[in-house]
């Protein structure tokens, strides 16, 4: 295809109506569930993690510049206002996970996640790095069930947060690859048995799992391979396999290495690769399958 043709074809996409609906509420949805369980797993050491005198003493005056930053680091002065900026924090992330038809849960989630993020920044991983960034881009995007005239400037900028996602997850993931393939356990197929000697990341048996070579030699070179190839596989008849795959990678390493939040972010990112028109025909498979279920039992 030629550019003259490229651009105006690029441009009816990003213009004409909005893409990725509900691969966009499927990221949504997972990135409010791994916040909401952050919240609640991490209340009750809210006073240790970011509180007066906790372990966290940073501010957010990197970001914001020191003005803003001297009243907004006032709210980790008490216990009491370290509390408040988490039920923001779980208020942002009920509106994601419930689809509240507004910006205003992202936009809750988003300044509380920077407040808690900059006063302990020794805690994030990369879950968390990917997730500040998608919320980012979820302020571009249309509300979930908002309407908007094809051709609106709402559809365009709902368009580029989907463009941004996928060249951002494209990117990670590739990046995550090459970091892989650069590691001599990885590319020599035994990265999974160090990894699951670490009591931090694995359960016993999970360890006992990994000292298989068949096995540690699988699960080495699998992950390597699907970053390596995940951009060209999302623009490949692959996609839809790839995904598949990524959502099962990802629940894996939730039970396998106990890295629930990370795992949620990604499982949810994966999804959002599915297109409007196959969660549809997934939906009216399902909807068949279950009619023809309540036939059977009925007769």
């Amino acid at each position: 295809m030629s550019a003259g043709a490229a651009l105006p074809r690029a441009w009816r996409w990003l213009a004409e109506r909005p893409h990725q609906r509900r691969g966009m509420r499927a990221l949504e949805a997972s990135v409010g569930a791994m916040l909401l369980y952050r919240v609640l797993t991490e209340w009750p050491f809210a006073a240790y993690l970011w509180g007066p005198h906790g372990l966290g003493t940073g501010s957010i005056a990197p970001l914001v510049g020191a003005a803003p930053a001297a009243f907004l680091d006032r709210a980790f002065a008490t216990e009491t206002g370290t509390l408040a900026v988490l039920a923001v924090l779980a208020l942002g992330a009920l509106g994601l996970l419930g689809g509240v038809r507004s910006r205003l849960p992202v936009a809750l989630a988003l300044a509380a996640f920077l407040l808690l993020e900059y006063r302990t920044p020794i805690l994030p991983d990369g879950g968390d790095n990917i997730t500040r960034l998608v919320l980012v881009y979820l302020l571009l995007a249309l509300p979930p069930g908002a309407r908007a005239p094809d051709g609106a400037l709402r559809v365009f900028f709902h368009n580029c947060g989907v463009l941004a996602i996928a060249v951002q997850l494209g990117i990670m993931y590739f990046v995550a690859g090459l970091a892989k393939a650069h590691g001599a356990t990885w590319y020599h197929g035994v990265a999974m048995y160090y990894i699951a000697q670490v009591g931090l990341f694995a359960s016993p048996w999970a360890q006992a799992l990994f000292t298989t070579p068949l096995v540690v030699t699988a699960a080495t070179y699998a992950p390597m391979l699907f970053d390596l190839f995940f951009p060209l596989a999302m623009l490949s008849p692959l996609r839809l396999a790839w995904v598949v795959a990524g959502v099962a990678f990802h629940a894996a390493i939730a039970l396998l290495m106990g890295l629930v939040t990370f795992s949620t972010v990604m499982i949810g990112a994966n999804l959002f690769f599915v297109r409007d028109a196959e969660w549809a025909a997934a939906g009216d498979w399902l909807r068949r399958r279950l009619r023809r279920a309540g036939r059977a039992g009925a007769s």
